[in-house]
């Protein structure tokens, strides 16, 4: 069983959130229950595909987006509801995710 007094080390990650209803967004994580995470600097990754022809969301949080193929919402501030998982980014994925060009509908 996890020492519930332990400071939690997921805390300051660059992480990537699969919602249930609110989809998926990356961002640095601030806070965290059972299924509520709060992040800051958040992206939503409205429609993603994964850089170096990789595969899957773990692909995101290994190798980052491919840019061309992504549309990227603007960072901001975020409480999530309904996780369902939260994966921890390498820093190659944190800074291709952080600096992907926001989306703009024409």
């Amino acid at each position: 069983m996890a020492d519930i007094t332990a400071p939690d080390q997921w805390i300051g990650k660059y992480v990537v959130v699969r919602t249930r209803d609110a989809g998926v967004h990356a961002g640095i994580l601030k806070s965290r229950t059972a299924r509520e995470c709060e992040l800051t600097e958040s992206r939503r990754l409205w429609y993603w595909k994964v850089a170096e022809n990789g595969a899957f969301l773990s692909g995101v949080a290994t190798n980052g987006l491919d840019y061309k193929a992504s549309k990227i919402g603007a960072p901001i501030d975020v409480l999530l509801t309904e996780n369902c998982e939260i994966i921890a980014c390498s820093e190659k994925a944190a800074q291709s995710i952080a600096q992907a060009p926001t989306y703009e509908p024409r």
